[in-house]
């Protein structure tokens, strides 16, 4: 695709943007239904944990494939992974998830992709991003965790929420690197 300029504009081979007729269609909205089966399993797993490995400080867990993965039941108020969980500021990541996960909505309605990829990408983040605001919003600002994985020192305690938001935001990544890749190396240099 050219500019007016007659550059090639590699972000729209990228984004692909649907035409507004197919903005319309519900079976372009797929992304919403991953977003919701994440947000199910998420609020699921989250609430066995509560149930199998509660009350909360009980010091239970549950040790999968000879120790190298770990359930065990903890709440975190900072971010995904543990990240600030000692800071009272779990307020600010509830605001943030709602105005993230309204702009991504709105987005996706407005502009969109017609990328499979992207739009994967955007339902599990999305998802995620909703999955823990859930409990930010009626867990007393704390998010439930359970995942872990001892020997593995880069991650802390996470949950499906924060899976679903760090796949989806690597295949988008994923996606826009090598699809700008590829639409860089097809267009061809004007000659003169």
């Amino acid at each position: 695709m050219q500019t007016e300029t007659g550059e090639h504009d590699v972000t729209a081979l990228i984004i692909k943007q649907p035409l507004a007729q197919e903005r319309r269609r519900l079976g372009y909205y797929w992304p919403l239904a991953v977003a919701l089966v994440v947000i199910i399993i998420d609020q699921l797993v989250k609430k066995w944990t509560e149930d199998t490995l509660g009350p909360l400080g009980s010091g239970k867990s549950i040790e999968l494939l000879d120790g190298q993965f770990r359930l065990i039941y903890i709440v975190n108020k900072g971010a995904s992974f543990g990240f600030l969980n000692n800071a009272d500021v779990a307020w600010i990541f509830a605001l943030l998830a709602l105005v993230v996960s309204i702009g991504l909505v709105a987005w996706y309605a407005r502009s969109g992709t017609r990328n499979r990829w992207l739009q994967l990408g955007l339902g599990l983040v999305l998802g995620g991003i909703v999955g823990n605001l859930i409990d930010r919003l009626f867990r007393g600002g704390g998010v439930t965790d359970m995942f872990t994985m001892p020997s593995v020192g880069i991650f802390k305690v996470f949950n499906v929420a924060d899976s679903g938001i760090t796949v989806g935001v690597v295949i988008i990544i994923a996606t826009i690197l090598l699809q700008g890749w590829t639409a860089g190396k097809n267009i061809k240099e004007p000659k003169g």
